[in-house]
């Protein structure tokens, strides 16, 4: 009886370890995983944030791409490269490719405060660092006020990192939603060695994202109303406006520099 009992538990055992395998090896449905899939996500998110907190704060947004990578064991590894090896145009991004090299030039932004919070240690290269501390002089002289870089130059690896964490915290698990805020490494304007993205904030902290913010608290600022009109005299723009073309979410405060020709 005990033997029966003890080859009916290896039977279950075996059929439950085929299933689990059957779920994880399973094309990923891009509007929700599935539960095998969420908790893989779960444990690479984990694994990503324990990596990052092992860097110095100076490196946490220049974080290389291998190594969160390689600090993931085999069967999570394999599932972050599947996910990164979808065309971001499936999950309905349809921006373009940047870059995963690492601009030559980068400057380090010391972490201020504002409001409440600190902004973080940041970089940017240098040719858009310049052009934004002229535009922010010039917005001084306007109207006495400034804007702050919460977000500059992201790694491919920050990327990734990022990816997974808003995939499992805030996007419930949804590639498609995902995409909408956080482009995949390589696809993400803060990644551009050139046409660099900035995210800013106020010297309140309102960044239109964070702790409950809405995109409006950003949009009715003095401040990006002044940006509206005298940005591009600074070579920045406005990358993902109300309804753009490109599938992503509006964001007020997302800005890259760029020299366009006449």
């Amino acid at each position: 009886m005990v033997k029966k009992i003890m080859i009916l538990a290896s039977v279950i055992i075996i059929i439950l370890i085929g299933y689990f395998a059957l779920l994880y090896f399973e094309k990923p449905d891009y509007s929700c995983l599935n539960f095998v899939q969420r908790y893989v996500a779960n444990k690479i998110s984990q694994q990503f944030d324990n990596e990052i907190n092992k860097l110095p704060k100076d490196r946490r947004t220049i974080v290389d791409f291998d190594t969160l990578m390689n600090g993931l064991n085999f069967y999570e590894k394999a599932f972050a490269q599947r996910i990164f090896e979808i065309n971001p145009a499936q999950l309905g991004f349809k921006g373009p490719f940047y870059s995963i090299d690492r601009p030559k030039d980068l400057i380090e932004i010391s972490s201020i405060k504002v409001g409440y919070r600190e902004t973080g240690i940041q970089f940017c290269p240098e040719h858009s660092y310049k052009d934004y501390l002229r535009m922010m002089d010039q917005m001084q002289k306007d109207i006495g006020r400034r804007l702050y870089i919460d977000s500059g130059y992201r790694s491919p690896g920050r990327q990734a990192y990022l990816f997974f964490h808003y995939l499992t915290s805030s996007s419930k698990y949804s590639l498609m939603e995902n995409a909408k805020w956080i482009a995949m490494p390589g696809y993400s304007q803060h990644g551009s060695p050139i046409n660099n993205a900035i995210d800013f904030c106020n010297q309140d902290g309102i960044n239109g994202f964070s702790d409950g913010q809405k995109q409006s608290d950003f949009e009715n600022l003095p401040e990006n109303k002044w940006m509206l009109k005298n940005a591009s005299r600074f070579n920045f723009y406005l990358s993902y406006p109300k309804n753009n073309q490109w599938g992503v979410a509006y964001e007020p405060w997302h800005w890259h520099w760029e020299i366009k020709s006449n």
